[in-house]
């Protein structure tokens, strides 16, 4: 004789499933709550499956959008990339924009030295000290893409400039 699950019993059993779902997702990286609540409805788990399993997630602590915001931007920051580029990529995750300000904040980097990294990574010394319009043109754009500002690039470029002239004429 099989008894039937009650209106309890099957949101429990959904709640189940939508967490196990989840857990799946985060065993392979870490995400934002927007990102696994766009995931989890995508495989057609129901809204309140999903508040429940996500509910459990952050209580639990394996799901934490102050962390992942941290860790993200300082991922990104590594790999070369800017702020307006960073902040961009939360946005897309659907992270606050509070928590984007703060992991931003807490990045240990003086973003016009991050720029004048990535300039002297991506673009020969000759490049580097060829100041006609065209170059710098193409050398703003190209840390503009990774999201850096005008100013930031710039002052990272004239400094590079500074340091690739003194080291050839002395």
């Amino acid at each position: 004789m099989s008894k039937t699950e009650t209106p309890e019993e099957l949101a429990r059993k959904a709640a189940h499933q939508a967490y196990v779902a989840a857990i799946r997702l985060l065993a392979r990286r870490d995400h934002s709550t927007a990102e696994l609540t766009r995931k989890l409805q995508q495989r057609e788990h129901g809204k309140e499956a999903i508040e429940e399993a996500l509910d459990d997630l952050v209580s639990a602590n394996y799901l934490n959008d102050e962390r992942y915001a941290e860790l993200y931007a300082e991922q990104r920051m590594n790999h070369g990339y800017g702020p307006l580029s960073i902040r961009s990529k939360l946005a897309e995750r659907g992270v606050d924009s509070h928590l984007v300000q703060r992991a931003l904040r807490l990045l240990p980097v003086d973003w016009s030295e991050q720029a004048e990294s990535v300039i002297a990574k991506r673009f020969s010394p000759d490049e580097i000290v060829d100041t006609g319009q065209q170059s710098t043109s193409r050398i703003a754009r190209s840390l503009q893409r990774r999201g850096f500002s005008s100013s930031d690039s710039l002052k990272g470029l004239n400094r590079l400039r500074k340091e690739l002239a003194s080291a050839s004429s002395g």
